[in-house]
């Protein structure tokens, strides 16, 4: 389990979920302008 006490940690989540939002918003607009 990870402890989400820790700094370390809790940056290392933050950063992949800012991964995760951006890749989820590329997979959106990706194909809107490959249709163009």
């Amino acid at each position: 389990m990870i402890n989400f006490n820790d700094k370390k940690n809790r940056k290392v989540v933050s950063i992949v979920l800012i991964a995760v939002v951006i890749l989820l918003i590329v997979a959106m607009v990706l194909p809107m302008m490959m249709i163009r």
